[in-house]
């Protein structure tokens, strides 16, 4: 059993659906908690050992105190979530970038073709699959620390289209983190190549 199983265990028993939002999640914990959750600013500007939120537990609600932005940042950082958001596909988007050089030609042409049998070559949805069996192949090479052996994969079909675009990005990661939970196109790939 993998570490994260009583996490997901603990999520999954939220009801919540596939996909949902910060409102959905708070009330889906303060639902089972049996108190409301109240979400309260923190004012921490200029501190640099401040924490980055802070949750206490009453007998009438579990108070939830979050970092507030500087009043001076722009209108698109204006909101906690989507700079929080932002912050998380840049990072994630990094992380491809770093691993690229274990990126192999070889499970993306596997991956396509099992994609291409599932009918699913060319859309969204296929390239996504292609792309999560790409990623899972780059983090066992990782961690194995096998080089790269043959040529480097391109970039997943789209990435310049998203380049810039919150949105775009943001429903991909999904997409590829969905292919990724299924599995199927990953593992054929992986025996295939």
């Amino acid at each position: 059993m993998s570490s994260c199983a009583p996490r997901e265990a603990r999520v999954e028993a939220l009801g919540l659906p596939h996909r949902f939002s910060t409102r959905d999640l708070r009330d889906a914990v303060a639902e089972q908690r049996g108190r409301p959750i109240v979400l309260r600013p923190l004012s921490t500007l200029g501190a640099m050992d401040a924490p980055c939120g802070i949750r206490l537990e009453t007998p009438d609600a579990d108070p939830l105190f979050y970092e507030e932005l500087d009043p001076g940042a722009t209108e698109a950082d204006t909101h906690d979530l989507d700079h929080h958001l932002h912050r998380r596909v840049i990072e994630i988007n990094d992380c491809v970038l770093a691993l690229r050089r274990y990126r192999q030609t070889s499970v993306r042409d596997a991956a396509a073709a099992e994609a291409a049998r599932r009918g699913t070559a060319g859309t969204p949805e296929g390239d996504a699959e292609v792309e999560a069996a790409v990623i899972a192949a780059v983090v066992e090479a990782k961690r194995a620390g096998l080089l790269l052996d043959g040529d480097e994969a391109p970039p997943a079909a789209g990435t310049r289209s998203r380049k810039g675009d919150l949105a775009a990005q943001t429903a991909w990661l999904l997409l590829v983190a969905d292919a990724h939970a299924r599995g199927p196109v990953r593992e054929n790939a992986g025996a295939a190549s």
